[in-house]
C-alpha cells in the first residue's frame, strides 16, 4: 500500500474520530437523563475526564477499518482480472507451444491497462516456457510467485496488525490510568468521585474490546480473501495454462 493511502486513511479516522467524540461530548453536556448521560460518557463524551481515551480508540479503529476496506476493494478488482479471459477455459482446448507469444503479448496489452497480479503471473510464466520449454519450471515459477505475493500482502496488512493490538491496548492503559487516579484519591472519602473514576477506567476497557471485535471479524475476512485470491490465480494459471500446453 502506498504511504499517500495510509496518510489519507489516517486523516479520515481522524475526522470521523474527532467529530463522533464531539457529538458524544454534545449529547453528555445537553443531557441531564441518566441514562443517555451515562452513555455518551461510556462513548467518550466526558472528553476531559478519561474520553480522550476513546478519541484514540477510535482512531486506531477507524484506520485499520479503512485499511482493511481498502484491501478488499483491491482484490475484488484482482478478482475482475479473471473476468478478460486471458487464458482459454473451455474443456479440451488445448495450447501449442506456439501460442504462448501471443498469450504473453495479450497479457502484457492488458497489464498496461490495468496492473494486475493475474496478468503478471502470466506473462512470467510465458517467458519460463518460452527460455526453457520445461513444464515443470513453470509450475514452479508460479508457485514461487504466490509465494511471493502471499509476502507482499502479509507485509501490507502490517499495519493493520499493529492497530488489532493497538485497540485493546489503549482500552487497558485508560483502565490502569482510572485505578491508579481512583486510588490517588481513596483517601479523600469522595465515594461518588472514586466510583466516577473507576466508572471511566472500566469504560475505556470495554469500548475497545467491543471495537476490537468489530476489526477483528473484518481483518479475518480480509485474510479469507487474500489467500482465496492467491489460490485462485495459482489454481487459474495451473489448470487453464500450463495443464493445457501440448508438447510437440
Amino acid at each position: 500500500m502506498k504511504i499517500s493511502d495510509k496518510f489519507i486513511h489516517l486523516t479520515k479516522a481522524l475526522t470521523y474520530s474527532i467529530g463522533f467524540t464531539f457529538l458524544m461530548s454534545v449529547g453528555h453536556h445537553m443531557t441531564e437523563a441518566k441514562i443517555p448521560k451515562r452513555l455518551f460518557i461510556l462513548f467518550g463524551g466526558d472528553f476531559f475526564n478519561g474520553g480522550y481515551i476513546q478519541l484514540l480508540t477510535y482512531i486506531a479503529f477507524f484506520w485499520s477499518l479503512l485499511e482493511i476496506f481498502h484491501m478488499l476493494k483491491n482484490i475484488a478488482k484482482e478478482n475482475k482480472s479473471f473476468k478478460k479471459k486471458l487464458l482459454p477455459t473451455e474443456e479440451r482446448h488445448l495450447i501449442l507451444p506456439s501460442q504462448i507469444n501471443e498469450i504473453y503479448l495479450k497479457a502484457s496489452e492488458l497489464s498496461l491497462e490495468k496492473k494486475s497480479l493475474l496478468f503478471e503471473m502470466v506473462k512470467k510464466a510465458c517467458l519460463k516456457f518460452r527460455a526453457t520449454k520445461s513444464i515443470p519450471e513453470m509450475i514452479e515459477i508460479i508457485s514461487i510467485q504466490t509465494e511471493i505475493n502471499k509476502e507482499i500482502s502479509e507485509s501490507d496488512q502490517s499495519n493493520i496488525k499493529y492497530l488489532t493490538w493497538v485497540i485493546p491496548s489503549i482500552g487497558f492503559v485508560g483502565t490502569v490510568l482510572g485505578i491508579s487516579q481512583a486510588l490517588m484519591i481513596a483517601n479523600s472519602g469522595d465515594m461518588n468521585l472514586i466510583t466516577a473514576t473507576l466508572g471511566v477506567a472500566f469504560d475505556t476497557t470495554l469500548i475497545s474490546l467491543i471495537l476490537s471485535i468489530i476489526v477483528m471479524w473484518y481483518y479475518h475476512e480480509l485474510m479469507k480473501e487474500t489467500d482465496y485470491l492467491h489460490a485462485n490465480l495459482k489454481s487459474y494459471i495451473i489448470e487453464n495454462l500450463i495443464n493445457r500446453i501440448e508438447i510437440e
